[in-house]
């Protein structure tokens, strides 16, 4: 067993000062502890340049707070141009504006005031030439001889400037030349997920197949000629994603619809035999009523006392640990963690040793939801394995905390609201709490919200979200291949994976807590008013 960092680690008690710093590996986790170091004991621009030194990943809310720290005038100009709105922006001198303008905000201008800045900006090669095109009026027109700079503003702009001044019909000759940038793969996705630009959908039906495409862009060129009822046409785009794809979840969604089109039982067959466990895989088993072999529920009663499980930078050195191991030695030091407050740890590690063939569902730290309904229960159980795989003091690069990946604001939100006394972030990293605020978090969702995936979804990327996805009238109303078209045509696709994931943990928690729940009837559920 790893040996500890610091027994028992808090925040506030092992970090009063950044000498702390110096015996932590240098992490994600870390570069959090920094961020709450700058924003909570207010250090010195000297300390404060010391522990930039120390971080692995500056992002910008990072950023942000060093600058604030750090007396530079270089470091504070940045920080203060990238946060100006626009309004403010372009009142300040030339290198402001270079440095906090991006293609987005020059598209909310007026003409009259674009035409200046580019006058004034010539310096600036690349924001430069997005300006100089911007200020001549039709923007496709203009911007389709350069196809480059054509794509990284259809790229930038927004769901509503795309349909006023891009929803144009592009030429075949235009097409196969933008096929040739890479940035066309985004194009692509943001054309048949923003679901209102009818006829940038039919210009793409003249694509041809370029190795710049990505085996997405392949899938969602398929998608689209369905949605023209090119039957053929979408399954020549399949087979092409099929023979690119890397991952066995992409491809059994291939196959999942290369069956909706052609109702080829050679499809449900090839899914019966992924080792893969997803809503694909998941409708398979349900068409044909067999049960999955490889999904292992491992119940587990000692408990290793000795091991720290709010200590983020024992998980972090175990996984260094293991970078170069071989299955055998995997095996061999998952047993080191086969007790039940490291169940986390243990799955991932069998996991990772038998090349994900098999999926582990196990039910860490149950006794904090034996008072929840079935349905709750699963629902956190889905959502925590979905987030960190069930490891207590998961960070991630956004800083999200702990086994249900709590943003510090919401967690300080839900502390407020229950009245909470001496809370620290660092208390998101006990299973109790975590499982506490995720209920109480699920019980606001679930007011708005009646089916897991879009639960789902909201935990993700936010109810204001979801509320605008179900109210926009493009998503999972009734139609041929819905609700699956939908499913894949979310236009976050962080959350649109997400969601199906969760969705398929859901499904399996159920019938594990001795549920009866099918996934077509979830299916059926979510194209009812």
């Amino acid at each position: 067993m790893l040996c500890l960092i610091f027994p028992l680690f808090s925040f506030s008690k092992n970090i009063q000062n950044i000498k702390a710093f110096n015996s932590l590996p240098r992490s994600i986790a870390k570069d959090y502890y920094i961020y709450r170091y700058l924003k909570e004991k207010n250090p010195t621009s000297k300390e404060a340049l010391t522990l930039l030194t120390e971080a692995k990943k500056v992002n910008l809310k990072l950023f942000y707070a060093f600058a604030k720290k750090i007396d530079d005038v270089g470091f504070k100009k940045v920080s203060i141009c990238l946060k100006l709105k626009t309004a403010k922006l372009i009142t300040k001198d030339d290198e402001c504006i270079a440095i906090g303008l991006s293609i987005a905000d020059a598209l909310s201008l007026k003409q009259k005031t674009i035409k200046n800045l580019a006058r004034r900006l010539k310096n600036y090669r690349d924001i430069n030439e997005t300006l100089d095109i911007l200020s001549k009026g039709n923007i496709s027109a203009n911007t389709i001889k350069n196809k480059k700079k054509f794509l990284e503003i259809f790229n930038s702009s927004g769901n509503r400037y795309r349909k006023k001044h891009f929803d144009e019909n592009i030429s075949k000759e235009n097409i196969l030349k933008f096929s040739n940038y890479k940035l066309f793969n985004k194009s692509i996705e943001l054309i048949l997920t923003q679901r209102n630009l009818p006829n940038l959908q039919k210009s793409l039906l003249q694509a041809e197949p370029n190795p710049n495409f990505s085996q997405n862009s392949f899938f969602f060129l398929g998608l689209n000629a369905l949605e023209f009822d090119k039957k053929k046409l979408a399954l020549d785009w399949f087979k092409l994603a099929l023979n690119k794809a890397y991952y066995r979840f992409d491809k059994d969604k291939i196959l999942f619809w290369e069956y909706l089109i052609t109702k080829d039982k050679t499809n449900i067959e090839d899914l019966l035999t992924s080792f893969d466990i997803n809503i694909y895989t998941i409708y398979a088993h349900e068409l044909t009523s067999k049960k999955f072999d490889n999904i292992i529920s491992p119940k587990i009663d000692k408990k290793n006392k000795n091991y720290d499980i709010q200590n983020p930078f024992i998980w972090i050195k175990l996984l260094r640990s293991i970078k170069d191991k071989n299955t055998t030695k995997l095996q061999e030091i998952a047993k080191k963690y086969k007790y039940k407050n490291t169940i986390g740890q243990y799955t991932f590690l069998l996991e990772r040793s038998n090349g994900y063939k098999n999926s582990y569902f196990p039910i860490p730290f149950g006794n904090y939801l034996k008072n929840y309904t079935k349905k709750r229960e699963s629902l956190i159980l889905s959502l925590a394995r979905q987030e960190s795989g069930f490891v207590p003091a998961s960070v991630s690069t956004s800083y999200a905390l702990g086994m249900m990946q709590f943003m510090p604001f919401l967690a300080r939100h839900v502390a407020k609201q229950k009245k909470i006394k001496n809370f620290d972030l660092d208390d998101m990293f006990k299973p109790k709490i975590a499982y506490k605020f995720a209920n109480i978090h699920l019980n606001y969702l679930s007011k708005y919200l009646h089916n897991p995936l879009f639960i789902a979804y909201a935990y993700n990327g936010g109810i204001g979200y979801v509320r605008r996805l179900l109210k926009s009238g493009y998503f999972f109303k009734k139609g041929k291949y819905e609700p699956y078209l939908s499913m894949e045509l979310i236009n976050y696709p962080q959350t649109r994976k997400y969601g199906k994931k969760v969705l398929a943990n859901y499904v399996i928690y159920m019938q594990l807590l001795g549920e009866k729940i099918s996934l077509n009837s979830l299916f059926q559920r979510l194209i009812q008013p």
